[in-house]
Parts: C-alpha cells; structure tokens; sequence
C-alpha cells in the first residue's frame, strides 16, 4: 500500500510540474502573439507563413513583372515584451512562376522568382504595425529568345530597406510602392524599379497554423 501511495504521490508531483510547464510557454505580453492581439506568445524558432494574396508586381522602366501565386516564409529570431522589435529571418519569398507574366523589353516570360539568402524582417509594433526588411537579394530569372537573363533586385545604394504595413484586421503584409535597386545582373536588367504586393493570412506553423497578430 505504502509503495502505490508513494507512486501517486510521485505522479501528481510530475503532474504540478508539467502544468506549471505547459503555463509557462503559454506566455504573454510579445510583439507577436498568435490566436489573437494579446493572445500567446510566438515562441523564438517558430515559423510563420503565408500565401501571395495581392499580385507582386515589379515595375521598371523597360516593362513590369506581375505574379499572381507565391509564398512568404520566415523563422522568428526575437520576440521581445511590447515596446520592443521582433525580428525574423525571411527565408522564403517565392513566387510561382507559371502565375507569373513579363512585359519587361526582350523578354518572353518568367523562370523563377526567388529569395537569394535569407533577408532580415523588423516588425514595430503599435498603432502602425511595420515589418522593415533589410538585406533583400530577391533573385528574378526571365526567358528571353537568346536564353535566361537573371536580375537581383532588392536593399542596395540608395534603398537600405522595404517597409510592409502590418494589419490585425486579415493578418496580413501589405507592400506599397517601395522602391528596390539592381543588385546584380546583366545590361539587359533595369537598374532600378518599384515592388508591391501582399501575402496573408499570416499564420505560426509551428503553433498549428493559428493566425499571427502584432501587438
């Protein structure tokens, strides 16, 4: 008798452990939360993602690219109390390239449209939710009659960074109008053009694909 009551015992202790656990990361009060504004925190590590919701289009002076399908993937790097920045890594900014169309001079369609290297997102919070991303290299490949001609656009020169609006309403990242610069590529590649777009509803897939809110 003595020995069962004392493997209770032991079990109900393990028992108040694991709770106190399980309350423990179930914290609150971050920049990012997922369920809703104030909800639970996103954990460091977690990864968020979204689908293209509004076209990317890219606009030079020689043509425009318009994509229509895409996705949005980044890691959670830092999520710090209200009043400071959450950071991420944006792995993913892809685009799909059979949704995609080119106007752009001499070329005749689309290859790919990909992330080249991870970018940096800084998410402000507040009233006017922001998402600043620096170090941008988004890599666009096009198919012209003399073969693929490959243009790196993103933060470089004169744009240090692209800012996407933040909205609680659908969860989403609304790009307007933010200028990009060549990185690299051939004299067949603009020097410079504006992107916009939009991808959402975000959503925290480590944390089963609950909806991302900034606080």
């Amino acid at each position: 008798m003595r020995s069962r009551t004392l493997a209770l015992t032991i079990a109900a202790a393990v028992g108040l452990v694991l709770g106190a656990a399980g309350q423990a990361g179930a914290a609150t009060g971050g920049v990012l939360t997922v369920g809703s504004a104030g909800g639970t925190n996103v954990n460091v590590g977690d990864s968020l993602a979204g689908a293209i919701n509004s076209d990317f289009i890219f606009t030079t002076g020689s043509g425009t690219i318009d994509c229509s399908s895409g996705q949005f993937t980044a890691g959670v790097t830092a999520n710090p109390a209200v009043g400071g920045n959450a950071t991420e890594s944006i792995t993913q900014l892809h685009a799909d390239p059979a949704n995609c169309t080119t106007t752009v001079s001499g070329t005749i369609g689309v290859v790919s449209v990909e992330i080249n290297g991870p970018a940096t997102g800084t998410v402000v919070g507040g009233t006017t939710s922001t998402l600043k991303v620096t170090g941008l290299d988004e890599q666009v490949t096009l198919s012209s009659f003399l073969g693929n001609v490959t243009c790196d656009y993103g933060t470089t020169g004169s744009v240090t960074e692209i800012d996407g609006s933040l909205s609680n309403t659908d969860n989403s990242i609304s790009f307007a109008t933010q200028n990009v610069n060549l990185i690299s590529g051939s004299g067949l590649c603009p020097s410079s053009g504006t992107f916009q777009g939009g991808v959402g509803p975000v959503l925290d897939t480590t944390q089963s694909s609950q909806a991302t809110f900034v606080n």
